[in-house]
């Protein structure tokens, strides 16, 4: 348990002066950033739960119902991309807020939609609030916690993603029986409360803030005519673009390079394997609607499992040891899962471990990102570099199908395994440690 004296430090040049959160602070943005999450994840997966009542009402083809699906995907990378420079030109809270008030409120509009084209514009519009969220959410976490905790409490934000999805699984079932599909979607409207709560009880970091007094210091000094050479040199890297920061140098490009090939590795695993291995347990051995779900909810709570372990990894031998684990974990994994275990009550139970390995590097991403670039970056750093890595990673359920054209889709899931290699040998040559660093 930390105490009320853990640090978060920003020292400016000829300022050493550490930045110190308290308590109810660091837990008040923990809590919501994490309720953050979890509506995302719940507004996101809603679609999936009902898209079979949409295609009946509006008379769409399957392409049309996965065209839904690349509006909301497109959406995230544009959502990720500018509420990622908002937040780190204006403030993360309001922009937060903003956000989630985005997606939360276009959830609730699909109630009303009376076209194919009002439900493209619409998930287009959750997928930019999902999208901006994720980063911002991380970087006021990391600026508020110490060191010490600062992978531990990124990893209990991410849990909150899973338990969106877990009441966004149970919704459907409680609500379109009595009151049909479009009401499922006006509980995408609960976020916005969340939002308010944002707005009102939380306040910048003190890091963004003093970076921000600081840069506004040495404005009126360059308007003074007593700006030092250091301080103009400073002063003309914090006016620069959030994006130049991810590629400063060679040395930073190559790791933000670097992170975006581990954050594609990990979400293509994550969304090639859940998007269809519901899919192949029925085809290949006879699961019913039923026990696919049971499936889903295991491999989830080894998702839940796998997110925990590795913030407290992290923390305590350092995030490229963990990283390094969590690879080989799933690679031999992997090969066993998919080679080796050929019982369907195996694999049932197995789904934990696949879970562990394949969501569980969620926990450290927030982390790694916030250590590697500057405050004036940091929400920049962490929406672009994970909503690319995501981005492209959407296209993963649909290389799995080209692969498995022709031939066997259990085949083509089993190629999974050869990613977290590639993972594990870009993260050590492009990704340095950053346990214990102090935020700048």
């Amino acid at each position: 348990m930390m105490n009320v004296t853990d640090e978060v430090q920003y020292v400016p040049a000829k300022t050493k002066e550490a930045v110190v959160e308290s308590r109810s602070k660091r837990y008040k943005t923990l809590f919501g950033s994490v309720l953050g999450y979890a509506a995302e994840g719940l507004d996101m997966l809603l679609l999936s739960f009902v898209l079979v009542y949409i295609l009946q009402e509006f008379h769409l083809t399957p392409a049309q119902g996965g065209n839904l699906t690349l509006a909301t995907t497109v959406g995230m990378l544009v959502g990720s991309y500018l509420f990622g420079f908002l937040a780190d030109l204006f403030g993360r809270i309001r922009t937060m807020a903003v956000s989630i008030l985005l997606f939360s409120v276009a959830t609730a509009l699909i109630y009303f939609a009376t076209d194919y084209w009002q439900l493209l514009f619409l998930r287009f519009l959750v997928g930019m609030g999902v999208g901006g969220e994720f980063g911002i959410g991380m970087a006021i976490v990391t600026e508020t916690w110490s060191k010490d905790m600062r992978a531990k409490a990124t990893s209990v934000v991410a849990l909150g993603w899973q338990f969106g999805v877990l009441v966004a699984s149970l919704l459907p079932a409680l609500i379109v029986p009595y009151f049909g599909w479009r009401a499922v979607f006006l509980f995408g409207l609960i976020p916005a409360l969340l939002a308010v709560y944002v707005r009102k009880s939380l306040s910048e970091p003190k890091l963004w803030e003093k970076k921000q007094q600081y840069k506004k210091q040495l404005q009126m000094k360059a308007i003074q005519g007593t700006l030092a050479a250091e301080e103009a040199t400073q002063l003309e890297g914090m006016k620069k673009f959030p994006l130049s920061k991810l590629f400063t140098n060679k040395q930073i490009t190559i790791t933000t390079i670097g992170l975006i090939i581990m954050s594609f590795i990990q979400n293509f695993g994550y969304y090639g394997i859940f998007t269809w291995m519901p899919t192949i347990l029925a085809n290949k051995y006879g699961y019913t609607l039923a026990k696919a779900s049971g499936w889903m909810f295991i491999s989830t709570i080894g998702m839940l499992i796998g997110i925990a372990v590795f913030g407290f990894l992290a923390d305590k031998i350092g995030r490229r040891k963990t990283f390094t684990l969590y690879y080989i974990g799933g690679t031999v994994y992997c090969l066993v899962y998919f080679f080796l275990l050929k019982d369907a009550t195996l694999l049932l139970w197995g789904s934990a471990l696949l879970g562990f390995f394949a969501n569980g590097m969620m926990g450290g991403f927030g982390a790694v990102l916030a250590e590697n670039y500057p405050a004036e970056a940091r929400s920049t750093a962490e929406n672009f570099i994970f909503g690319t890595g995501r981005g492209l990673a959407g296209f993963g359920p649909v290389i799995i199908g080209i692969l498995a054209t022709g031939g066997s889709l259990f085949g083509a899931m089993s190629l999974i395994f050869l990613i977290y290699p590639i993972g594990l040998i870009t993260m050590l040559i492009c990704v340095p440690e950053t346990k214990g660093k102090v935020l700048d």
